[in-house]
């Protein structure tokens, strides 16, 4: 976790530029909608593979250069939103947390399996804010697998960044479209 933490401070002053007026402009909407009171930066960052929120106190998102350049301004706005929402919802502190515990109690199963679901729900928390606020399942799953595409072609890992690449892909946009499972009422006779 230490030498996460080292990266992560790296991240944020390493191979960043500011991000163009359109992305800005992107940023400003999407913290609006979500209505994140912060102040929250979006850089480009030239050494990552996923958009990523860093930070505690002053969060920063970073989002790749070329993933910038190839990405529908509508994609890259439901990617902030996500990215937003870990923001909104103080992610960051449960995922310090969480990792705290994992180093504490490494050798336990049931830790890294309780803290696998967490991340997981984590994520469908934050897709199910983006798809309440912009409205859009199907341009959602699309930015989801504009990100996937993009990150296969390299990798990097870090335990204390929340990044888009965290849960599956697939049944997260399973979840996404598929329609809503209503519970079925129960069986019983009416006495009337």
């Amino acid at each position: 976790p230490i030498l996460s933490w080292f990266n992560i401070r790296r991240l944020r002053s390493v191979g960043v530029s500011p991000c163009a007026a359109p992305v800005q402009q992107a940023m400003q909407r999407m913290l609006e909608r979500l209505q994140v009171k912060r102040r929250v930066d979006v850089l480009a960052s030239s050494l990552i593979t996923s958009p990523i929120v860093v930070g505690c106190f002053r969060s920063v998102i970073l989002l790749p250069t070329h993933f910038i350049t190839t990405t529908p301004i509508s994609q890259l706005e439901a990617i902030l939103a996500h990215e937003l929402a870990h923001v909104r919802r103080y992610d960051y502190v449960v995922n310090l947390l969480q990792t705290l515990i994992e180093t504490l109690f490494f050798y336990h199963p049931a830790v890294w399996w309780i803290s696998h679901r967490l991340r997981i729900e984590r994520e469908n928390c934050c897709d199910d804010m983006v798809v309440n606020v912009l409205g859009d399942k199907l341009e959602y799953g699309r930015a989801l697998l504009a990100v996937e595409e993009f990150r296969t072609s390299s990798a990097h890992n870090s335990l204390l960044a929340l990044g888009a690449k965290s849960g599956s892909l697939l049944a997260r946009i399973k979840r996404l479209v598929a329609p809503a499972q209503h519970e079925m009422p129960r069986s019983g006779t009416y006495i009337g």
